[in-house]
Parts: structure tokens; sequence; C-alpha cells
């Protein structure tokens, strides 16, 4: 197809705002007779609740309300209902609400929590998975197992395994009898943060006519509606969710995260908003974290390289409750085969409680933290067996005809991973590495990779579309803005299906549930797919009312007309045609009488065939679209101090159909640095106590300008999806799978030093770099 706006690099809709310091965030709103909340965390990671002294706070300036979880019996999860808005018999990780304090200031509200004394019976602390699998480990939730679930879920009681995920395939681990050579090892992915610039907050007014309003940093409003309607007990139409721009995301903004603590807090107010925004430690201890996956892993090959059988287990510390880290889990176990066919599959995963704080989604969603374990195999089993991991992997790829671990069977539409392997491949690998010097090492590294949306089978998005009399379009959608240029693909796959120019379309600036048409959550690199389609049938929708008013000016059939952007005309004479400013509300004739309807129109879309898996084996329509890719590193080792040097870094996806090139380019750049933060510097770092040690910017080191590769190359290959807008496919997340294991794969490269956990720090790799000398000239001496 040719296109007129899909392919083009336009300016965000956004931009100016957002530059201009205009654009209207949580913090900067105010109502009136607002309140504010102050927050008391515990002081253990797991402790019983002794007894709470409230009377100093209360008698604290401009304080209205002391608020504790002793009445509190509401429960509250989408997967697993573990949640309570605030503590009431015990803590179980160091970031959990214990009491709070509602005044007329922040600094008023803060004050008065700091008088608040709690007296505490401690309990032992696991940070985790495996401690606290322990037989003799104490219950987290002595509850476990009575909890209401999904149906699909599988709690273990009395133990800290909140769900046990089990997928096989083939003969699972009998398998491993067809394969020559076996490999096998375990692979660590560290705690992290989504770190976004804009902490969590949230607004919540109870007001007297029994509705609830709420302002939230969420990117999940109708969740939020949801829940706290079935808490309260009041008509899901009755609560109404704001979201204002939003400050990053990264996948902690997800699911409930303080939205019910908030409320829990503004019920004991009523008739006055409350309002609550976390303070830097908090975003980073009380909201939620990610990974803290461990994956043990065995793969199976025969002598030329062809995968047998592969068997995972993944141990997940989902943290101090589980509801929003199951299916993370979930989706690491099951992508654990990443970009590859196994004829033999045997996957477990266990989401395990522990006494951190809960974890969500973060960007990639279980793919990187897996997948990183099945890349740094590959390149062990290649050198096993004496052979060029470029050609195992291409003995393996999931191409077309070839069966994942979920039985779904790949089509040429999936995408072409062997073409985003050469892309990278011609770009890092094709020229001389350098010799090692007086000051550096060298090394490249590839990893390929793969990712699924794992998001809900009834997940929709919906669009609804208004022509103005002037031939422009207004849209109003539920998908979050959170940077990654949603606003931008509206309305340009808008302007395609419209055929008008962007210019004359106007994007949501913020999301209203009274308003916006329905979105489950902006997720899984999940709205260009889904709400793509979605702006495509709401158009095609409007363009049949305007032709159906037009047949009736015209007298003639609908199927005669064709549409242009600008007029509705006559196939047969394109001369004979009615101009669409004199359509959009009906056509009026001279004496008044109007006839046809509003062009106006409102559609959704759902990901085809999204399904349960099978409660035997596991298998099931739980992937449906893939984006496949390839990335790539050139790196230098600083011998003086360790430090690694990114100087050249090379991605490529088949995104199906590139909709913005400047834009799409930018969420790789991104994405990369994110992962190479994870990869070299980041980690969230709990004490045997469960308390965090670095919960501050300065503490925790993000990446910067400064850390950005010296070069990065960023190709796409474009082989039409079967579901997407114009055959586009996600790429929100997926640039931060590969990095890991690529980098790790040129620290070996150049150093020949095997690493199975992250981060790798410049002191780190210093002295194993060291150790692996002295080993060398004890081994010479001897």
């Amino acid at each position: 197809m040719e296109f007129k706006y899909i392919g083009k690099s336009l300016t965000r809709p956004d931009a100016v705002g957002k530059v201009t310091g205009k654009a209207i965030f949580l913090d900067d709103i105010y109502l009136p007779e607002m309140l504010h909340a102050s927050v008391l965390r515990p002081e253990y990671a797991h402790a019983r609740i002794v007894e709470i002294d409230t009377r100093a706070a209360q008698r604290e300036p401009g304080v209205v309300k002391v608020v504790t979880g002793a009445d509190c019996d509401l429960r509250y999860g989408d997967n697993i209902k573990d949640l309570t808005p605030m503590a009431k018999d015990k803590v179980r990780h160091i970031g959990e609400p214990v009491a709070a304090v509602i005044a007329d200031t922040p600094q008023h509200a803060k004050a008065a929590m700091q008088k608040i004394e709690v007296t505490y019976q401690p309990l032992p602390v696991y940070t985790d998975a495996r401690d606290a699998m322990a037989d003799d480990a104490v219950l987290i939730h002595e509850q476990n197992g009575e909890y209401w679930t999904l149906p699909t879920l599988n709690p273990i009681a009395g133990t800290n395994i909140a769900n046990y995920y089990h997928l096989t395939k083939g003969r699972a681990e009998a398998g491993f009898e067809e394969a020559d050579v076996i490999v096998e090892g375990e692979f660590l992915y560290p705690f992290g943060s989504c770190a976004a610039l804009e902490p969590h907050g949230a607004i919540v007014w109870f007001k007297e006519d029994n509705t609830i309003e709420v302002w939230s940093t969420s990117i999940c409003p109708f969740i939020i509606r949801e829940d706290l309607a079935h808490a309260y007990g009041i008509p899901v139409a009755d609560v109404r969710v704001h979201i204002p721009e939003l400050g990053g995301c990264f996948g902690y903004k997800s699911d409930i995260t303080v939205e019910q603590t908030v409320a829990y807090i503004a019920n004991f107010v009523p008739g006055r908003p409350v309002k609550w925004v976390a303070s830097r430690q908090e975003d980073f201890t009380s909201t939620l974290i990610g990974h803290g996956i461990r994956t043990r892993m065995k793969l199976g090959a025969r002598h030329d390289g062809t995968f047998v059988a592969l068997k995972t287990k993944v141990y997940h510390a989902t943290g101090a409750y589980a509801d929003t880290g199951v299916n993370v889990t979930i989706g690491a176990t099951h992508n654990s085969t990443g970009p590859y066919e196994f004829p033999h599959c045997d996957l477990e995963g266990y989401c395990v409680y522990t006494n951190t704080p809960p974890v969500g989604a973060f960007r990639g969603y279980g793919h990187q933290e897996t997948q990183f374990a099945i890349e740094r195999l590959i390149e062990i089993l290649a050198r096993k067996l004496g052979a060029s991991p470029f050609e195992v992997r291409e003995k393996n790829y999931l191409t077309a005809g070839k069966v994942n671990a979920l039985g779904e069977r790949m089509w040429e539409s999936n995408g072409d991973i062997i073409q985003c392997a050469e892309k990278v491949k011609r770009a890092v690998f094709t020229h001389q590495k350098p010799k090692e010097d007086q000051a550096y090492y060298y090394g490249r590294g590839f990893a390929a990779l793969m990712k699924s949306p794992k998001g809900a089978p009834f997940s929709t998005k919906g669009c609804y579309i208004k022509l103005n009399i002037d031939g422009s379009a207004s849209i109003n959608m539920g998908g979050a803005e959170v940077g990654q240029g949603l606003r931008t693909v509206v309305q340009q796959i808008a302007a395609e299906a419209l055929q008008i120019p962007p210019e004359k379309i106007r994007v949501y600036p913020e999301i209203d549930t009274q308003y916006c048409p329905y979105e489950w959550q902006t997720i899984g690199s999940m709205f260009t797919i889904q709400g793509g389609r979605a702006i495509i049938r709401a158009a095609n929708k409007v363009i049949r009312t305007l032709k159906q008013t037009a047949a009736q000016v015209l007298r003639c059939d609908v199927d005669m007309l064709d549409y242009d952007g600008e007029h509705v005309y006559l196939r047969s004479d394109p001369a004979v045609r009615v101009p669409i400013t004199r359509l959009v509300r009906g056509y009026m004739y001279e004496n008044g009488m109007t006839i046809g309807e509003l062009a106006h129109s409102v559609s959704d879309a759902r990901l085809p065939r999204y399904s349960d898996p099978d409660p035997e084996t596991g298998q099931g329509n739980m992937g449906v679209t893939y984006t496949f890719g390839a990335q790539a590193c050139e790196l230098r080792i600083e011998k003086k101090t360790g430090k690694i040097i990114i100087d050249h870094f090379a991605s490529s996806f088949d995104v199906g159909k590139v909709i913005n090139p400047q834009q799409i380019r930018g969420q790789v750049v991104g994405g990369v640095l994110m992962a190479i933060g994870a990869t070299l510097y980041e980690k969230l770092d709990f004490d045997a106590e469960g308390r965090l040690r670095n919960p501050q910017y300065f503490q925790y080191h993000i990446p910067t300008l400064k850390d950005i590769p010296g070069k990065q190359t960023v190709e796409f290959v474009e082989t039409p999806s079967a579901i997407g807008p114009f055959g586009a496919r996600g790429l929100g997340e997926h640039p931060v799978i590969g990095v890991a294991p690529a980098i790790l794969n040129a620290i070996y490269d150049a150093v020949g030093i095997d690493y199975y956990d992250i981060p790798i720090t410049p002191e780190r790799l210093k002295q194993d770099i060291e150790a692996q000398a002295a080993d060398a000239a004890d081994k010479g001496a001897a």
C-alpha cells in the first residue's frame, strides 16, 4: 500500500505543552477544601502489629483525622485478592502503609505522622524466593490458598508459593533423552525500579452525593473505577477517574498501586478531596518494583546444534503481595524459550511471597529476565559444540511453520527474525574487532529475542471519533500517554483512515472515564495493535455514515459511492459529489429539512482468540501476536577501572509497518539505554532485614545522556502483521529484552568471563579480571 501519513515523522501533538511547562500533571492539581495525607511506613519488613498509639498525632496542628487499618477488612486484587489498603494485624514489607494522617497541609500531615508510635513483634524476613520456599519458612500470608483467585491460578496452601505455573510440550523433561549435549546454569535478574521522573500519586474525593471522583498517575483508570465501586458498594457509573498528563511509567503505574490506599484514607473525611503524592523514597518502597527473577535452565541439543529440550524453573520473588506479579511469573516462564523452537519443554514458574515491595509490571514484563538466561546458555552451548553461535541460533529460530512452547504455530505474518539478525550482524560483525591494547579489552556480543503482549483475554481498546462541521476530527480514547508518543500514533492512523491531514485531527489531552471509551490498561506494547485497529474501525463507521447520507442526497446506492476525505462522490462520475462539511451533521436542504445521521462513531478492538490455557499442559493461545528482533553491541573494557564503554549498539525489529520513523527510533534508543542501566548499574539493594539501602536517585544509578552508546544502529524489517493496523506490530518494551545478554556475551568475548547475573559494575568486573589473571598465573607456576 501507498501511505500518505503513515511512515512520516510528525511532531508530537503534546510537545508544546510539555516543553513550555504548561502541561498539567497530578501534583499541579488543587481542588477546593483539599486535604493532604502522609502515610506511616513500618520499621520492620515483617512483623506483627502489637499496638498503634495515635494520640500525640491527633493533637498536632492542622490535623483533621488519623487513620489506621485496625478495622479494615477490605481485600482487593484482580488476579489474587491478597491486597489490603492498610496493614491490619501485620506488616509484610518495609513500604507498607501502617497509618496515615489527614491534615490541612502536606507539612502538617508529615509532622503529625512522625508522632505516631507503633509497637511491633518482628518476624523472620525473606527477600529471596528460595528462602521463602523453605519447608520451615514462616508464612507471610497465613491465608494463602484461601484468597479468591482467578480459576487458572494454583496457590499452594501452607507455603509461601502464591502460584505454581507449569507448561509442558512434547515429552517434557523426558525429551532430554534425545539430547547429545546438555548445558545448564542459574541466572539472576535482580530487583529494579521503573523510577519514572513523576512519582505515584492520587487525589480521591468521596462526595456528599455518594459518588467518588479520582485523579491518579495510573494507566488503568477503568480498573480503578471498577475496583473502587466494588470496594465501596456503589455502581461503577458513580466512580469517575481522571488521568492527567503522566511523567513516565515503564510499567509500574499499571494495575492498582496506591489508589485503594488513598481511597481508604479519604473515606474517613467524606466531602473533602484528599491528595497524596509519593516522596522519591516512597516511590521506590511503597508502589511497585520489578524483576527479582532467578532462572534455573537446562538446554539439550543434538551434535549439529538442533535444540531438543528445554527445562526452566523460574523462582520469582514477587514481594509481599502477588496480585500484580503473578502474571509476570507466568510470562517469564512460557517466554523462557526465547525466539526458538523446542520439541520438548518442561517449564515451571514459582510465584513466591517475599518481604519486599510487591513486584508488578516493568518494561519487558518477564521476557528479558528469562531470555537473558536462554541467550547466555546458547553461547555456552555453541562453545561446547565448537560451533558458531549464529549458526546454532539459525537452526532453531521460530520461523514460519514452527511451533512455540504454547503450541502456537508461527506464520510468515508473525515476522522475520532471520532478517533482523542479518541486519544486526552486518552492523556489528562484518568488520574486524579491535585488538587488545594497553588500555582496553574489546568484545562483541549478540542476542535474539521475541515478545508477546501478555494481556487479558477480555482486554480491549475503544475509540470515539466525531467529525466537526469544518471536516476536522476530534478523537477520544482511553489509552494513556506516558511519553511513548501514543497521541502521535492516534493522529497518524486516524489521518490515514479518514484521509484527512493530521493537523485537522485533535487527540484527547487527558483520560476521563465519564467520557472516554473503555480501555483495560495501556500495557503490553498493545496500543498500536489494538488501539490502531479500533481507530480504523471507528473511521470506517464514520465514512459509512457519510456515504449513507450522501446516497440519499445523490439518489444512488451506497456501494456506488467513494470517499476521499473532502467529498463523497459517485464512482462512475466523480464530478457528482457532496462536500464532507455538508454531511457531518446530516444533510440540510434549503427548506431546512435534514436527513442522515451525525458523523460520529465508537468502536473497539481485542486480540483474536486470546484464551485461557489447557489445564493439563498449559498450552493455548496466550501469545497470539509476536514481535521478533535481534540486538548486538561492541564494547571496550577499561583495564585500569573495569569500566564498560558501549561503543556501538545495534537493534533490529520486525515491526510490520513503521508508523512514525523518528518516534520509533526514540523508543528503541531509550529502551536500549534503560536496559544498559539494568545491566551495568541498577539494583534495588535490600539488606537481610528487608530494608532498602538505596531508595533515592543519587543512590540508585539510572543511566543518563553520558551513558548513551557512542553509536546506535536502529533498523527495521516490515513484514505486515495480520492483526495490527496497516500491518503494524507493538514495539514499546522490546528494546530492553536483548541488551543484557548481548552485553554479557560481549564481555565474555573480551575477557573470557561468563556472568550469570547482573549488574556488572566496574568494581566487580575489575576484581574478576584480576582474579582470573591470578588463577592463570597460579596454574602457570604449577
